[in-house]
């Protein structure tokens, strides 16, 4: 059984092809694994408590005086907001609602999910700019 060679420039060009419902796949499973990313640092934050309360208060001052790290918390917002609401979105779909309208309620999670973090920027960002 041979396999079909669909070439470089094919096989780079199919994403274009893509429904939602496969994009709504890809960015669950991208978001999936940013948040089991985040899991690790986070640990790796929370162990300098064994150091005492000085050294954990002085890891997370110094943490959240860098700009970088307020934009990368909005960007976990971004992913964790996405994947909560792809998740309930999914689940609905399991249970039968709204079969017919999956592709609408993957956009309306994404509209969401870019309102919730708009929304928060101000907050997150708030004394840090």
């Amino acid at each position: 059984m041979s396999t079909l060679d669909r070439g470089t420039i094919e096989d780079f060009g199919r994403w274009r092809e893509f429904a939602p419902g496969m994009w709504a796949w890809i960015f669950h499973k991208f978001t999936g694994w940013v948040l089991v990313g985040y899991l690790f640092t986070h640990i790796a934050v929370l162990s300098t408590a064994t150091g005492g309360a000085e050294l954990y208060n002085s890891t997370l001052v110094g943490l959240e005086s860098l700009l970088v790290v307020r934009f990368l918390e909005v960007g976990l917002l971004a992913v964790a907001v996405f994947h909560i609401l792809n998740g309930i979105r999914l689940l609905f779909v399991d249970l039968g609602v709204g079969l017919t309208a999956q592709d609408k309620s993957f956009y309306a999670s994404l509209v969401l999910t870019g309102v919730i973090v708009v929304a928060s920027i101000p907050t997150f960002l708030g004394g840090a700019v």
